[in-house]
C-alpha cells in the first residue's frame, strides 16, 4: 500500500468501527437490562460475557444491511438465479434470526455463542475491526460484570434514527 493511502484507509476504518461499536455496547447494555436474568447469569459467570455480546450482535445487529454485487450467475435452487452483476441486498438482521439456523431466535440467551453471526460480515467481507470490537466490548463488559449486580431501565430508550446503523440515542439505565 501507498504511504500516502494510509490515512484514508484508517479513516475508513474507525468512522465506521465508532459507530458500530457503540451501538453493539448499547445494544447489549438495553438487552442485559430488558432481561435481568440474563445479566445476572454473566455477573455470575464473566466468561459469558463474548457469547452475550455475540448474542447481542446477533439480535440487534448495528449494521442491519449491506449491498454487494454478483461476480457470477447463483442458483438458489428452485430454479431461482441470480444473474451475474445483478445488485443484492443482505440483511444481517434476517440472516442472524433464521429459525432454520438458530432456535427460538428472537430470544436473548448469552449461552448460546453465536459464533456465526454475520454481523461482522463472512469471508472475504469480513469486518476488518471484528478484534477491536470485540475486545472493547469484553473489557467493558467483564468491569462491569465483576462490580454491578444490577442494570435496569428507569426510563424509555430511544432508537437512533439512522439509514444503515441500527443503535439506540438514549438508553435510561441505573447501573448498582
Amino acid at each position: 500500500m501507498a504511504e500516502e493511502d494510509v490515512p484514508l484507509m484508517l479513516l475508513g476504518y474507525l468512522g465506521p468501527a465508532l459507530d458500530t461499536t457503540i451501538n453493539g455496547v448499547g445494544n447489549l447494555l438495553w438487552l442485559l437490562a430488558e432481561h435481568p436474568s440474563q445479566w445476572a447469569l454473566v455477573h455470575a459467570d464473566p466468561s459469558l460475557v463474548r457469547s452475550a455480546f455475540l448474542e447481542a450482535l446477533r439480535l440487534e445487529s448495528p449494521v442491519q444491511f449491506f449491498g454487494r454485487a454478483t461476480t457470477r450467475d447463483v442458483d438458489l435452487g428452485d430454479g431461482l438465479v441470480i444473474p451475474a452483476d445483478s445488485r443484492v441486498l443482505l440483511s444481517y438482521a434476517a440472516a442472524n434470526r433464521d429459525p432454520r439456523h438458530y432456535p427460538n431466535p428472537d430470544r436473548f440467551d448469552v449461552r448460546r455463542n453465536p459464533t456465526d453471526t454475520l454481523s461482522f460480515g463472512f469471508g472475504v467481507h469480513a469486518c476488518a475491526g471484528r478484534n477491536l470490537a470485540m475486545m472493547e466490548a469484553e473489557s467493558l463488559f467483564t468491569a462491569l460484570a465483576k462490580k454491578v449486580s444490577t442494570i435496569e431501565l428507569v426510563g424509555e430508550p430511544k432508537r437512533l434514527v439512522h439509514n444503515i446503523t441500527r443503535g439506540l440515542a438514549s438508553l435510561p439505565v441505573r447501573i448498582s
